[in-house]
């Protein structure tokens, strides 16, 4: 799961809290621009910015943070191979700049709002002043920019890498809704794909007309267990594009009336439980289109469900992390 979601979960806790954001990487490292964890004061911590080297340094620099409540950047040279240097031996091979941010109460309560944003399926961008340290402003489609922001916003566009802003002195990070899994088919074998799914960090709703298969019992990481025939299922589903749809009823007729009925919908992953010959009877005998992924999961030589799970599961993280080169939309500015 991406962090930051563990973070907004985690938000409204009333301890004091310093929130650690990788801005900038040259070179290699086991985490990139965006990786956030947070620091509370009583010393306990949530996320990973490294593999286990640069924590407890960083857990003794927001000391200062907590006491001074005022945020700053500190840089990491990751490129010594000696246990001597930040590398810790692990020829991680770069420098990493970490901005430390206290969490003010202004700050908590837009971040609540960044969460609200992203429940609603609504991608929201953060740009942060580096050379006013602390400055920083959430720009959505669903309402005014909020932050505490002096000057003019520039210009930005909708990017999936985060980073420093040639030319700029602005860090800029564009958070996107908690990809959602929804498995049509509750049966044995779609437990392990459910629980993999829920831990990789996808929202998983389980949709199914059987009550002795579709019970919470068999589904603890499910968000939503919605009962009835796919007619009425379908009826209460808005598909999104952040929404992948794996159909495993085992029921031809049922396969197909769901396929047939979200084959169009802008999702950004179909996939069939089945061979190949099965999909193309499921479509009537027309061809298979490119974006339906039809066998489903990567060809692994997957055996049992819970190989088949993973097969699944990577298949979807894989179409999750490749770049969307369309999204280059001109976002909102703000006059003086």
């Amino acid at each position: 799961m991406e962090d930051i979601f563990l973070i907004l979960d985690a938000i409204e806790c009333s301890r004091k809290k310093v929130l650690a954001t990788i801005i900038r990487v040259n070179g290699s490292a086991y985490k990139k621009e965006g990786a956030s964890m947070l620091f509370f004061e009583d010393g306990s911590q949530l996320g990973l910015l490294s593999a286990g080297c640069l924590e407890t340094d960083l857990a003794f620099r927001v000391q200062e943070v907590f006491d001074k409540q005022r945020a700053y950047t500190l840089q990491y040279d990751m490129s010594d191979d000696n246990d001597l240097g930040w590398g810790q031996g692990a020829g991680c091979n770069g420098t990493i700049d970490i901005l430390l941010e206290p969490i003010s109460e202004q700050l908590q309560k837009d971040l609540i709002l960044v969460r609200k944003q992203l429940e609603n399926n609504h991608p929201v961008m953060v740009l942060k002043n580096l050379d006013n340290v602390g400055e920083y402003v959430f720009l959505t489609k669903e309402g005014p920019p909020f932050g505490q922001w002096s000057g003019v916003i520039p210009n930005v566009d909708i990017g999936e890498k985060s980073g420093v802003i040639e030319g700029l002195p602005i860090y800029q990070q564009t958070y996107q809704p908690k990809p959602r899994l929804i498995v049509f088919g509750a049966g044995p074998d779609a437990r392990p794909l459910v629980s993999l799914a829920a831990e990789t960090g996808f929202s998983v709703t389980i949709c199914d007309w059987r009550n002795e298969f579709c019970q919470k019992k068999y589904f603890p990481g499910a968000d939503r267990l919605l009962l009835g025939f796919p007619s009425e299922l379908l009826k209460e589903i808005s598909f999104t594009s952040y929404d992948f749809v794996i159909i495993m009823t085992h029921h031809f007729q049922r396969d197909q009336e769901i396929l047939l009925s979200i084959l169009n919908e802008n999702v950004s992953y179909l996939g069939v439980l089945g061979p190949k010959e099965r999909t193309k009877r499921l479509l009537r005998n027309e061809e298979i289109p490119k974006l339906l992924h039809s066998p489903i999961g990567l060809a692994i030589g997957a055996k049992g469900s819970v190989e088949i799970a993973v097969s699944i599961v990577s298949e979807m993280i894989e179409v999750l992390r490749k770049p969307v080169r369309k999204k280059v939309e001109l976002l909102w500015t703000v006059p003086d």
